[in-house]
């Protein structure tokens, strides 16, 4: 017997936490396992519509959380066709309840499954004397007096907001990937940084520009400066690439999975008039980091 919930929470937010809290307690005080149903990638990309959601959390990261969390199974959906057509009661009778068997199925204000969201707190609790499940019905965690949402966390992030939006996530945001070959200009310039390529290209990169950031390499904490942009000044391709420089850290990374944590946004990036000026921006830049890390860690 389990407690569950089923969503996509993209972002893992104030608002979920609250309600995977919740999960997370209950099992604990019944001695049930708690379950987390969730998919893989968002929903609307296999729905096709036409304003697509940038991810704020990728598969792995999203697992990462929930673990933290304390959710004792987290089960990863495949969203396809077939499961986008299924109804509601049909997941519910056929999926649900015998893989899972809920005692108790904890929803949120905008919780639903099934074929066109029809399988919402009304529809569980109509169904509830059915299969023997009890429902329980979490408020939305408010922000400016609106529920916390994905998309609210996602606009502050395409305006660089990283503080702001690192508090409604409840955690900071981070990239995630693998790192690839750049340039390697960064390490011509005294700066060698870690060229990230995404594990989902669906991920939201939030506003171009300079962040104060952190890495976990081993075990080990590594603040750094990551630049997401064109690099105007030494590159002409128009990409938008993650470049990470991390701080007191030497070894080579080609090939390594990393994490990355933004902390603050520190500007917008720049073109300068050549490699020298770009360099002393970069000094500065350093400087600036180290004073900001002192200060968080005083």
């Amino acid at each position: 017997m389990s407690v569950i919930s089923i969503g996509t929470f993209d972002g893992l937010h104030l608002g979920h936490r609250k309600l995977l809290y919740r999960v997370r307690d209950i099992a604990k005080e019944q001695q049930l396992e708690s379950v987390i149903i969730t998919y893989r990638d968002h929903p609307a990309f296999v729905l096709n519509k036409a304003a697509l959601p940038k991810l704020l959390c990728p598969s792995e990261i999203k697992e990462q959380e929930l673990k933290k969390i304390g959710i004792d199974r987290v089960e990863m959906l495949d969203f396809s066709p077939e499961l986008a057509r299924t109804s509601a009661e049909d997941f519910l009778a056929n999926i649900l309840i015998p893989r899972w068997k809920p005692k108790v199925i904890v929803v949120g204000y905008d919780s639903h499954f099934g074929k066109d969201r029809q399988g919402n707190r009304g529809f569980l609790e109509a169904n509830s004397p059915r299969y023997g499940y009890r429902v329980e019905y979490i408020e939305p965690e408010l922000f400016e007096g609106r529920p916390v949402s994905s998309t609210t966390i996602r606009e502050l992030l395409s305006k660089g907001q990283i503080e702001q939006a690192n508090s409604l996530l409840g955690r900071n945001y981070r990239l995630s990937g693998s790192v690839g070959k750049g340039l390697a200009r960064g390490r011509e310039f005294g700066f060698p940084t870690a060229n990230l390529v995404l594990s989902n290209p669906h991920q939201l990169l939030p506003a171009e520009g300079l962040y104060l950031s952190k890495t976990c390499i081993a075990d080990i904490e590594y603040f750094g400066l990551t630049n997401i942009g064109k690099s105007p000044t030494v590159r002409h391709n128009g990409i938008v690439e993650i470049e990470t420089f991390l701080i007191d850290f030497s070894k080579d990374l080609y090939g390594d999975n990393l994490q990355v944590e933004l902390l603050r946004y520190l500007r917008e990036e720049k073109m300068f008039a050549d490699a020298n000026e770009l360099v002393l921006a970069m000094h500065r830049d350093l400087a600036q980091a180290r004073a900001m890390i002192a200060e968080t860690l005083s």
